[in-house]
């Protein structure tokens, strides 16, 4: 038992540097560099409280639920998109309406905009101001679009109880 131990330690010295030498070369090549990967986007979006606007039921606004994914831009206006959304009724599947989920998988389309053409364009925008208003026009695989900031930075939002936005732009 004592021979495992620095053993042990030896390779977790070993994987520290590894992950060190990683961390500090500059550049994010973590998802392709062929790709120009510009920028990532991770958003966790929960719409719990049904009488705040946008949680109302549609067409109002968006229905009780959430939206969770990450999305890869790359320099010649397209990118990837992974994640998944969730829409329920307040009671659950043994309450009114029960609940459900589904994928969000594919290619994304993407351009900059300001706000005010990014939202004319029906960007969907989640209350994330962009300090230099410079925003992606995201258009996921089925047709929605949304606004996110080009600053990176972490975005949280919580306009009301039950309604959150986590929002992270990063190299």
């Amino acid at each position: 038992m004592r021979r495992s131990i620095p053993i042990l330690v030896a390779a977790g010295l070993l994987m520290s540097a590894t992950l060190g030498v990683g961390l500090h070369s500059g550049d994010a090549h973590a998802y392709g560099h062929a790709d120009q990967p510009l920028a990532q986007i991770e958003l966790s979006a929960n719409c719990t409280n049904p009488s705040f606007p946008l949680c109302a039921p549609p067409p109002d606004g968006v229905g009780t639920g959430g939206i969770w994914f990450w999305i890869e831009i790359d320099a010649n206006g397209t990118g990837d998109i992974a994640g998944a959304g969730c829409g329920h009724t307040v009671g659950g599947i043994g309450g009114p309406g029960g609940a459900g989920a589904g994928p969000i998988k594919g290619d994304v389309t993407w351009s900059s905009t300001d706000l005010l053409s990014g939202t004319a364009a029906g960007g969907q925008f989640f209350g994330t101001i962009d300090p230099n208003d410079s925003y992606y026009l995201v258009t996921i695989p089925d047709g929605e679009k949304f606004l996110f900031p080009t600053t990176q930075g972490h975005y949280s939002f919580q306009p009301a109880n039950g309604v959150s936005l986590q929002l992270q732009i990063a190299p």
